[in-house]
C-alpha cells in the first residue's frame, strides 16, 4: 500500500508480475454485471513496503542534444519479502510460467499527496539479486520508458509523402514493426514540413524520429505518465512560467542548489544544415565570428522538404546560438524543505514546461538575476529520509504582445501574436 513520508508525500511502487486478475470464465463469470473482462487485467504489485531507495532520470543534458532513455532504478529488500523478487525463487507470489517481475513488464512510480501524481512508467529492462552472506539479499530493478523499445526497434522500407514534422513522426510510431499506442501519444502540430524520404529496410525507429525532432527543434520523448511526446520548434513564446524558484522568502518555491552555465557549448556562429537531397543550408553571423572565433554546429541528412526549409532551420538555430548566453544550467529542490502541496507541485513538472528561476546575491550588481527557463531534463532521488528533484535547464526566448502606439518598433522582446 502507499507510504506517507514525514514531508507529506505519498509513494506508491507499482511492477507488473504477469498475474492476471478479473478474468472473464465462461459458465462462471456473470455477463454484463460482473467485473470480469476479457483476457482479465494486468495485476500489478504494489511493491512500497519493500522500497529502499527510488532513483529517477529522464530528458537531455542541451537543447540540441536527442532525448536519452528515461530510466528509473528501484533496490528492493528482498529479504523482508522472503526473496518474493528472486527469480530463483519458484515460491515466489510474483511467478507465473517461471518469469514473474521478468524484463519489458511495466514498472509505476507515483508521489503526491494521494499518490497520484506519476512520476516515471516505462518497463523492467534488468532484475539483479544482490546476496550478502549469510541470508540477506537486495533486489535491484532498473526500468526504462518506451524511448528504449524505440531504440530496439527497426522499420521495414517505406516512402511517406511530404507531410509536417508532426505527422511524419505519427506515420513512424504507426507503421506495423512499430506499432506504438495510440492512446498513448500527445502530438502537437510540428513548423516544419518533412519532405518526400525514402526509409530503407532496418533504419533505426528512434534514429528516424530523432532526424525530424531536428527538422523542427522540437522535442520528442516519453511524459513522466508514459505518453509519447513531441513538441513543436523551440521558438519565442508568449508563455509564461507555470512554477516559480527563488532563495529569497516569499511565495516562490525555495531552491537548495543551483549552477550557472555560460560555456562554448550553445555557442555556435556558424550553422550549416544538410537536407537530404539538396546542397547544405549555411547561416554565419560575422560579427559573433570576429568576436569569438568559428563554432560550426552542423545538422545532416535531415527530411526536410526543401532547400528554403533548410535555410529557415540554419537561420533560426543561428538566431538562438550566435552569441554566448547566461544561464541558470540546474537547480535543485529538496521536498522534505516545502510543505506536502508544494512538494506535488514539483512531482507535476514534466520536460518542456516553463519555470522562473530567481538568484540574488550579496555583492555585486545586479543583486537580483531572474531568468525563465524550459525544463528539459528531470532527476528524482527518494530515500525514507529525502526526496530531491534535479531540473536540468534550458535557454527560452519569451516575448511580449506588440501593442499599437505603445511598444517600440525595434524592441526584440515584443511580437506579433
Amino acid at each position: 500500500m502507499p507510504k506517507t513520508a514525514g514531508w507529506g508525500q505519498q509513494y506508491e511502487v507499482l511492477v507488473d508480475t504477469g498475474l492476471t486478475q478479473d478474468a472473464f470464465i465462461l459458465d462462471s463469470s456473470t455477463l454484463d454485471t460482473g467485473p470480469d473482462v476479457l483476457d482479465g487485467r494486468t495485476d500489478f504489485a504494489d511493491v512500497t513496503e519493500y522500497v529502499l531507495s527510488v532513483s529517477i532520470r529522464r530528458g537531455r543534458s542541451t537543447q540540441l542534444d536527442t532525448m536519452g532513455v528515461g530510466q528509473c532504478t528501484i533496490v528492493l529488500d528482498d529479504r523482508a519479502s522472503q526473496r518474493a523478487f528472486d527469480p530463483a525463487n519458484t515460491a515466489s507470489p510474483y511467478v507465473q510460467s517461471g518469469y514473474g517481475i521478468a524484463p519489458r513488464r511495466f514498472v509505476e512510480v507515483y508521489a503526491g499527496t494521494a499518490s497520484q501524481e506519476p512520476l516515471f512508467v516505462g518497463r523492467v529492462n534488468d532484475l539483479n539479486i544482490d546476496y550478502q552472506q549469510p541470508n540477506n539479499s537486495v533486489a535491484v530493478v532498473t526500468a526504462v520508458d518506451d524511448l528504449s523499445a524505440l531504440g530496439r526497434t527497426n522499420l521495414l522500407a517505406f516512402t511517406p509523402s511530404s507531410q509536417l514534422t508532426s505527422a511524419r513522426v505519427s506515420a513512424i510510431l504507426d507503421r506495423p514493426e512499430v506499432s506504438f499506442s495510440t492512446a498513448a501519444r500527445s502530438i502537437a502540430t510540428g513548423v516544419a514540413t518533412c519532405g518526400t524520404v525514402a526509409y530503407d529496410d532496418n533504419d533505426n525507429a528512434k534514429a528516424a524520429i530523432d532526424a525530424v525532432v531536428y527538422a523542427e527543434d522540437g522535442r520528442f520523448f516519453i511524459s513522466r505518465g508514459g505518453t509519447a511526446t513531441f513538441q513543436s520548434r523551440i521558438d519565442f513564446t508568449f508563455g509564461t512560467a507555470i512554477m516559480s524558484f527563488s532563495d529569497a522568502a516569499g511565495t516562490a518555491y525555495p531552491y537548495q542548489e543551483i549552477s550557472i552555465g555560460y560555456g562554448a557549448e550553445t555557442l555556435y556562429n556558424r550553422v550549416q544544415v544538410g537536407v537530404q537531397g539538396f546542397s547544405v543550408s549555411t547561416a554565419v553571423d560575422s560579427t559573433s565570428t570576429s568576436e569569438f572565433g568559428v563554432n560550426t554546429l552542423a545538422l545532416g541528412d535531415l527530411p526536410l522538404e526543401d532547400q528554403a526549409a533548410g535555410d529557415t532551420l540554419a537561420s533560426n538555430l543561428l538566431d538562438k546560438y550566435k552569441n554566448p548566453v547566461f544561464r541558470f544550467d540546474e537547480l535543485s529542490v529538496l521536498l522534505n524543505a516545502m510543505g506536502s502541496a508544494a512538494g506535488e507541485d514539483v512531482c507535476q513538472l514534466d520536460i518542456g514546461d516553463l519555470v522562473s528561476v530567481t538568484k540574488t546575491y550579496t555583492t555585486g550588481s545586479p543583486a537580483t538575476v531572474s531568468e525563465t527557463m524550459y525544463v528539459e531534463n528531470i532527476s528524482h532521488e527518494i530515500t525514507p529520509s529525502f526526496h530531491r528533484v534535479r531540473l536540468g535547464l534550458g535557454q527560452a526566448a519569451l516575448v511580449t504582445p506588440f501593442i499599437l502606439d505603445t511598444s517600440a518598433l525595434d524592441d526584440v522582446t515584443v511580437a506579433l501574436s
